[in-house]
C-alpha cells in the first residue's frame, strides 16, 4: 500500500481505531528520539554533542540520497534486470553512499571523530531508521483489511466536497444476454476542468492514472457510468480544477434509492457500416467490434488497443457520432459486443448489438 493510501485509509478509521494508530506512531517516534537521545548523552561526555549533531545533519542528507540511488536505477529499467539493477544498487552505490558520508562527516567535524565512531552512528542510524521502516511494513496488512472493509461500506466520508457536476439520473436498461444495466451521466460545471478520476478498487484507490475503468469514460468535462445489476456501482474520486485553478476532489457513488423509480427500457444502438450511435456513451474498455466483409474472415476491432497510426481521440466513450477508424474498402461494421464483468466468481457477460440485416 503507498504511503498516500495509508494516509487516507487512516483517516477513514473509526476514531477510537484512528487514535490506537497514532498512539502506536507516537510510541515509535519516541522510541527514535530516545535512541537519539542516547546516542548526544555518549558524545556529551566527551563535549563532542555539536559534532554528533553535525553527522546526523548529514545522516539527513545520505538517508535520501542512499534511497534514491537504490530505486530510481533499478526504474529505469524493466523486467528481471530492474531486479538485477537493485540488487547491484543495494550492495555498492547505496552503502557507499551513506557510510562514505558518515565518514566524510566525522573527519570534517571539529572536534573530529575516530573512524569506529562515524561507523557506529551509521550502523546505529540504520538501526534507528529500521524502527519506521518494519512498522511501515508490519502496518501494511491491518491497513489493507481495514481499507477492503472501508471500500464495503461505500459511504461518503463526512467532509467530502460537493461535487460540481450536474448529476442526472440513474437510467436503467435491458441489455440482450447481460439483463438489467444502468447508466449516470455527471456533466461538468463551465468553469470547471475535469482533472483526473480514480475508482476504488478492493477498497484502494489506484496506483496508476492509466488503470482499466470499464464502468465508467469521459467526454470533455464529462463523466458518463455505465455498469450491469450484477456488477457493483462505481465508486469514483473526481478531481477538478475550479475557474481559480485550484483543484478540488470529491468522492461519488451512485444513488441507487431512486433506481427503481422508472422502469427499464431495452438499449439501442444504431449500427451504421462505419460506426454506431449508443443511447448512451460507453467506455471503450467494454467494447469490441466485428466488421465483416464477404468472402472474407471477420474482422474483431478491440477498441481498448492504444491508438492506431493517424489516430487523434479526445474521449474514451463510443457515443452518438462515433466512427471505426480507417474502415476498410468494402468492409462494414456487423455488431458491436459490450461486455460485463460480475464478481470474480462468474464469467463474463456479453451483449451483441447486431445491425439489422440487409
Amino acid at each position: 500500500m503507498e504511503w498516500q493510501q495509508m494516509l487516507d485509509t487512516l483517516a477513514r478509521l473509526p476514531p477510537d481505531t484512528r487514535n490506537a494508530w497514532l498512539q502506536v506512531a507516537s510510541g515509535l517516534a519516541a522510541l527514535m528520539l530516545l535512541l537519539l537521545w542516547l546516542e548526544s548523552r555518549y558524545f556529551a561526555r566527551s563535549k563532542r554533542t555539536g559534532s554528533w549533531a553535525a553527522v546526523r545533519l548529514a545522516s539527513l542528507v545520505a538517508g535520501p540520497v542512499a534511497v534514491l540511488l537504490l530505486f530510481l536505477p533499478a526504474r529505469a529499467v524493466s523486467g528481471m534486470e530492474a531486479l538485477a539493477v537493485f540488487y547491484l544498487s543495494m550492495l555498492t552505490v547505496t552503502p557507499l553512499v551513506w557510510f562514505g558520508a558518515h565518514l566524510w562527516a566525522g573527519r570534517s567535524v571539529r572536534p573530529a571523530l575516530s573512524r569506529d565512531e562515524s561507523l557506529a552512528l551509521a550502523v546505529s542510524g540504520l538501526l534507528i531508521l529500521a524502527i519506521p521502516g518494519i512498522a511501515f511494513l508490519q502496518a501494511q496488512r491491518p491497513l489493507q483489511d481495514a481499507a477492503r472493509a472501508i471500500g464495503e461500506q461505500r459511504t461518503l466520508p463526512a467532509d467530502n466536497p460537493p461535487l460540481e457536476h450536474r448529476i442526472q439520473p440513474v437510467a436503467a436498461y435491458t441489455f440482450p444476454g447481460v439483463g438489467l444495466v444502468f447508466a449516470q451521466s455527471l456533466i461538468g460545471a463551465p468553469d470547471t476542468r475535469l482533472v483526473r478520476i480514480e475508482q476504488r478498487m478492493g477498497g484502494q484507490w489506484p496506483s496508476t492514472p492509466d488503470s482499466a475503468h470499464p464502468q465508467y469514460c469521459t467526454m470533455g468535462n464529462d463523466v458518463h457510468l455505465l455498469w450491469s445489476a450484477q456488477e457493483r456501482p462505481p465508486y469514483l474520486r473526481i478531481h477538478w480544477a475550479q475557474s481559480n485553478g485550484a483543484v478540488v476532489r470529491s468522492e461519488f457513488t451512485p444513488d441507487m434509492s431512486q433506481s427503481g423509480k422508472l422502469p427499464p427500457v431495452p438499449f439501442s444502438a444504431d449500427l451504421r457500416p462505419d460506426g454506431l450511435d449508443p443511447v448512451v456513451p460507453i467506455a471503450r474498455t467494454r467494447m469490441y467490434l466485428v466488421l465483416h466483409k464477404d468472402g472474407e474472415e471477420p474482422d474483431r476491432r478491440i477498441l481498448s488497443n492504444g491508438l492506431e497510426e493517424g489516430e487523434k481521440r479526445s474521449t474514451d466513450c463510443v457515443s452518438k457520432g462515433f466512427t471505426v477508424w480507417r474502415v476498410r474498402a468494402g468492409w462494414e461494421l456487423q455488431s458491436a459486443v459490450v461486455q460485463f464483468q460480475p464478481p470474480v466468481s462468474a464469467a463474463p457477460l456479453r451483449a451483441v448489438l447486431e445491425r439489422p440485416s440487409r
